[in-house]
């Protein structure tokens, strides 16, 4: 009897497991909280409804009946990494096509690329020249809490969000506080997890909610070349990119092994069922 018990506990475990196992790609329609915030805390969405293999993220799609929102969790160094260098872009195809290029995009966080280029330049310089003249050697703990320091600075001085494919705005760049409505918050917690939260308007994007059923959706890691090359230099010159990131400008990963991952692109699309 002990044994059957045993055994009957050690299936329902399991079974919690399985259960609890998310989807690849999000294919559930949600209404959004009423309590949405878009503060980048990720407190009133229950879980997360998938976790891409592709991208290596934790997101929730939902609606209400003026907005279309994305929530998102990253905990991976490297995949951080790519976030802070690249922004995420979220494209939505009313149509149901999945191509970027006839949607709306919306890109955060947006760092400027010569800005992006001094930070890590500035940082990587001082931390070369600390290390040469100290020749100490931080804790892994040391680089991870100097590492989530400046990724908390770098996103709050972020301002601008970037935008295409919408017919009402003109500028391909939009303060974080504009007058379309569109919101976008990325903070990082305080155990090192990046949290996104971005609402966009149906009425910018010209839909009729009455007539929305599905549309296409994309979510893709930019990455740039360009920063991955300066971290490769950086770190062939002593200091740089190196693993537990805070040495670096954007902080996490082993250049040897992520820094390919940095320069490329990886995405992937879904289809999202419009609740009313």
């Amino acid at each position: 009897m002990k044994l059957f018990y045993a055994f009957l506990s050690f299936y329902c475990i399991g079974f919690h497991v399985y259960a609890q196992k998310l989807p690849d790609i999000q294919t559930t329609r949600l209404a959004a909280p009423s309590s949405v915030r878009i503060d980048g805390k990720n407190q009133e969405w229950d879980g997360f409804a998938a976790e891409n293999k592709r991208t290596d993220l934790l997101y929730t799609l939902a609606n209400d009946d003026k907005n279309f929102y994305l929530a998102i969790k990253a905990t991976n160094n490297e995949t951080i990494t790519k976030i802070m260098a690249g922004g995420i872009s979220f494209t939505i195809n009313t149509k149901g096509k999945k191509k970027d290029d006839e949607g709306f995009t919306v890109t955060y966080p947006f760092l400027a690329r010569a800005n992006a280029a001094n930070r890590l330049g500035g940082a990587g310089g001082q931390n070369r020249q600390r290390i040469g003249q100290n020749r100490v050697e931080q804790t892994q703990a040391q680089r991870d809490s100097m590492a989530l320091v400046q990724r908390k600075t770098q996103l709050a001085a972020i301002k601008e969000i970037k935008v295409s494919g919408f017919k009402s705005i003109s500028d391909s760049l939009v303060s974080i506080y504009n007058e379309y409505g569109i919101k976008a918050v990325g903070k990082m917690d305080e155990k090192g997890a990046y949290i996104y939260e971005l609402a966009i308007p149906f009425i910018i994007m010209d839909v009729d909610v009455s007539e929305i059923k599905a549309f296409a959706y994309q979510i893709k890691l930019n990455g740039r070349p360009e920063i991955g090359n300066f971290a490769m230099r950086a770190n062939a010159g002593g200091g740089g990119f190196r693993s537990g990131g805070a040495r670096g400008g954007f902080g996490g990963g082993n250049v040897n092994l992520a820094r390919q991952d940095l320069m490329v692109a990886t995405d992937f699309w879904g289809k999202y069922v419009f609740q009313k």
